[in-house]
């Protein structure tokens, strides 16, 4: 992708709301649209295709095409992460395939990207990374689950214990540490676990329908900040 944001703050920030926001859109997907898990996918990889070619088209790159990619891959991994439900595998079977094509992906990222930013400090995406950042959110999906019913911690205890673990990677990863990239897929599979279970937790409480529109503002409103309005203000002020 040519529209990419700098990894700083407001990225980590952005990308907790966009894994929250995540989960509650993959579930819509599912139930509220009548899909399935299995019947969204079709449609959520078109317009993650459509996203990447809107990307390569413009004229000028903006960072809310990769946003929207973020969104529409987090989307599809709930679903993925939620078929292994449906086929009744065990979480000690699910987690550890996953975990192992994560891990070997990541190696792959790693071998070709010897950092996570470029000189300009924004992401590297590869086809690599994309691969990476859907098992990081089937990953996610499933630590979730086990967490919050496996491990009794319910969603609200999951969210706030692993949240407290994402915290810690991100003070371990501050000055430049973060850019290694097995630093930073770490933070991204805790943040995604993180997300799972705050977003069935308001869930639970609000409905599916008003957290995702909730958590869907949630993640709009810094985005268009963030990237929109405020990449275009630093435009007019040079």
């Amino acid at each position: 992708m040519r529209s990419l944001p700098c990894i700083d703050s407001r990225y980590w920030f952005c990308l907790c709301v966009a894994s929250v926001f995540g989960t509650n859109t993959g579930d819509f997907v599912s139930a509220e649209l009548h899909l399935g898990h299995v019947g969204g996918l079709p449609w959520l990889a078109g317009l993650f295709a459509l996203i990447l070619l809107i990307d390569r088209i413009v004229r000028r790159p903006i960072p809310l095409w990769f946003w929207f990619a973020i969104i529409t891959v987090r989307t599809a991994a709930t679903n993925v992460g939620d078929m292994f439900h449906d086929w009744h595998i065990d979480f000690a079977v699910s987690i550890s395939v996953i975990l192992a094509l994560f891990v070997c992906a990541v190696w792959v990222y790693r071998r070709f990207c010897d950092a996570v930013t470029t000189l300009d400090n924004t992401v590297r995406v590869t086809p690599s990374y994309w691969v990476c950042m859907m098992l990081a959110g089937v990953l996610g999906t499933l630590a979730g689950d086990f967490a919050s019913f496996r491990l009794h911690l319910t969603p609200p205890g999951a969210a706030v214990v692993v949240g407290s673990l994402v915290v810690m990677m991100l003070t371990i990863g501050r000055r430049g540490k973060i850019l290694a990239p097995s630093l930073y897929w770490s933070t991204v599979a805790l943040i995604r676990t993180a997300g799972t279970a705050a977003g069935d937790a308001l869930a639970h409480v609000l409905s599916l329908r008003w957290s995702t529109l909730l958590t869907g503002l949630a993640f709009l409103v810094p985005i268009i900040s963030f990237y929109g309005i405020g990449q275009l203000t630093r435009r007019l002020n040079k």
